[in-house]
């Protein structure tokens, strides 16, 4: 594994957890991994994608209230009337 934190700790920083994603993915990309390392390196990265997904979950329920409070339409609210028509 090229990061040795423990499993369930994860980086404070979203742009942190994805470059240790895109490790995890070239890691498993490659030809010559051992059965031990692939399955590490699996719930290391299932556990990065949860606390990934997270983080989004969390910045689009911000932005959509700060979007509600300020009266403005979001560009997907938008774009669905615009198909309707």
């Amino acid at each position: 594994m090229p990061n040795k934190r423990p499993e369930s700790e994860v980086p404070e920083n979203f742009d942190d957890a994805l470059v240790e994603l895109r490790g995890l993915m070239e890691l498993l990309e490659s030809d010559d991994i051992s059965v031990d390392t692939l399955t590490q390196a699996i719930r290391r990265a299932a556990v990065l994608l949860k606390h990934c997904q997270s983080q989004l979950n969390s910045t689009e329920s911000e932005i959509k209230a700060l979007m509600d409070e300020l009266g403005v339409t979001g560009s997907s609210e938008a774009a669905a009337t615009d198909d309707q028509d």
